[in-house]
This record gives C-alpha cells, sequence and structure tokens, in this order.
C-alpha cells in the first residue's frame, strides 16, 4: 500500500494555523518550512558553482602584476555614471532618488581620482628629485669618465634610454655640467 502524500504543509504559521502550501515531494512541510533542507544549494551566494567562480576570479586578480592600478576601476565608475545618466532624456526633471544617486556616483569617482593621483604621487619623483638625480649623475661622469667623448657617448646611451637630454652647453646643463 502506497502512502499518501499530505495535502497540505504540516508546520504552524505564525498565527498558529497550519500552513496551507504543498508539501515537498517525500516531506511533510513545504518549500517555505525547510522541505529543501540538506538539499545541496544550487544558485545564489552560497551555491559551489558560484564559489568556484570567485575563486577562479581571485585567482586572476592575484595573479595581476600591477594590483596598484586602479584606472580600470575608474572607467567603469565613469561609464556607470553616464549609462545611469542617459537614462533620462534631456529636459526632463530627474527624480530626487536619482539625483542623489548622481551626487554619490560623482562623489565615488571623485574619491577614485584622488587615491589615483596618490598612488602615482607616491611611487613617481618630484621635479626636484628628477634634478638632483641628473645633477648628482653628472657629477659621477665627470668623475669617472676622464675622455669627453665617452661623456658624450654616455649623453647619448643616456638620451636614447630615459627621453630627451639638453645637448648645450649652458650652465645648468647636462651636457654643461659633463663636457
Amino acid at each position: 500500500m502506497q502512502a499518501i502524500a499530505a495535502a497540505n504543509c504540516s508546520a504552524k504559521t505564525r498565527g498558529g494555523g497550519v500552513c496551507k502550501n504543498a508539501p515537498v515531494v517525500g516531506r511533510t512541510v513545504c518549500r517555505m518550512h525547510g522541505g529543501h533542507a540538506g538539499r545541496p544549494v544550487i544558485h545564489g551566494r552560497y551555491s559551489l558553482q558560484h564559489r568556484e567562480s570567485l575563486q577562479a576570479k581571485a585567482e586572476r586578480f592575484l595573479s595581476d602584476g600591477n594590483p596598484g592600478d586602479l584606472t580600470g576601476e575608474l572607467a567603469l565608475l565613469r561609464a556607470l555614471l553616464q549609462d545611469f545618466l542617459e537614462r533620462f532624456p534631456e529636459g526632463v526633471n530627474m527624480p530626487m532618488d536619482a539625483i542623489q544617486s548622481v551626487y554619490f556616483m560623482a562623489g565615488e569617482i571623485g574619491r577614485k581620482v584622488e587615491r589615483v593621483g596618490r598612488i602615482l604621487n607616491s611611487t613617481a619623483l618630484t621635479q626636484a628629485e628628477v634634478h638632483l638625480l641628473q645633477a648628482r649623475l653628472a657629477d659621477l661622469v665627470v668623475k669617472y669618465i676622464d675622455d669627453p667623448d665617452k661623456r658624450l657617448a654616455f649623453v647619448d646611451e643616456a638620451q636614447a634610454a630615459f627621453g630627451h637630454v639638453e645637448r648645450h652647453s649652458g650652465e645648468g646643463s647636462f651636457i654643461g655640467r659633463v663636457a
């Protein structure tokens, strides 16, 4: 003789009555009262597939050679703001919640720009440091390279490697210091 499935969930409601939902097949309670309990999560935050996807993304970001580069995030924020603004036709007033969203997004963009600037400034040489480096390099060239032709050859190689180096012999110029 086959067991007949219960017509209603056997769980009680907050009001004290019996739940009117149908129970999950093979169970005595509905899905809302735990009928699927013990079953693996197949979607959402805790699913295996989602965890594997997140792990792959995390590994990709961990292998990033330049993790401090936030230009991608800045571009994404700007694109999201532009996309949001395009939802409102010109001449139509924005609702207050949309204006607040734009204000929030613009603030996030500003904070990201400041952060990118701080990162770039913390790793870049200042103009004073570049001048000091050039002066020190010129002193070392004069100290260790006696031949003026070799000095000029050094300057040519430095120019090829690091960009333009002034070639006139005025006071304060690189050539003026090494010639």
